[in-house]
């Protein structure tokens, strides 16, 4: 059985992961988890058989292996994977997939995790002077169920790549659209600003973690969003 994680919700898509791991752990299979870059043809022949030297079946779990390059390794691995295993594997992916690479994949029960599209509004709204604007977004994502602790996530990320486009457009590793965005919404603040952004970020997740608030995730997001 072979079950494919993928997509750029990576909070969702590695939760999930999490999970097909814990079931695993309950129906007592070993868990074996490994980067693509620690795979070889005979170890992997290795770790999907049916039973280890201990008697104990092997749930295979493997990161990265299909994004990237092609390389005659690789489909050499993904062969062995898709024809020659019996045993439990999940593949994960921390990017979305395009049809030719899940191809190969037609049995396998493919999971896919995208963003969805209003959180993208919502990044895309953090200006200077724009609070209302922002609000409404953020009032639309909790009416939608998204968890404030996704969206504090989703706000990291977005401060970062602003910064990294401030910093110079080549140190944006995004296609095309999504670069250009980026690169424009960074003009609307200095680089100060976004790294100041980025502490506020820094202390807002601190205090959460380490109990110094008494206030909720959503609230201190909020304080945030006033001081955008």
């Amino acid at each position: 059985m072979i079950t494919l994680i993928h997509g750029e919700d990576t909070l969702s898509s590695y939760k999930r992961l999490t999970e097909l791991i814990e079931v695993s752990k309950t129906a007592q299979l070993e868990i074996v988890v490994k980067d693509a870059s620690e795979l070889d043809l005979a170890q992997l022949r290795q770790d999907t058989s049916i039973v280890n030297l201990f008697g104990v079946k092997n749930c295979l779990v493997i990161k990265n292996l299909l994004g990237g390059t092609k390389s005659k390794t690789k489909d050499a691995l993904i062969q062995s994977i898709v024809t020659g295993s019996e045993s439990e594997i999940i593949l994960y992916e921390s990017k979305k997939l395009t049809e030719a690479v899940l191809k190969p994949f037609s049995k396998a029960k493919i999971e896919a995790f995208n963003i969805n599209p209003v959180i993208f509004k919502f990044l895309d709204s953090l200006l200077p002077e724009n609070t209302q604007v922002i609000l409404s977004g953020w009032n639309k994502l909790i009416e939608l169920g998204h968890e404030p602790e996704y969206v504090f996530a989703m706000l990291v990320r977005q401060v970062r790549l602003l910064i990294q486009a401030k910093s110079g457009a080549s140190y944006l590793k995004l296609s095309p659209y999504p670069k250009k965005l980026i690169t424009s919404q960074a003009t609307f603040f200095t680089l100060n600003q976004l790294l100041d952004l980025h502490n506020r970020l820094y202390q807002i997740d601190k205090r959460v973690k380490t109990g110094l608030s008494s206030l909720p995730l959503e609230q201190l997001l909020l304080q945030f969003f006033y001081s955008i």
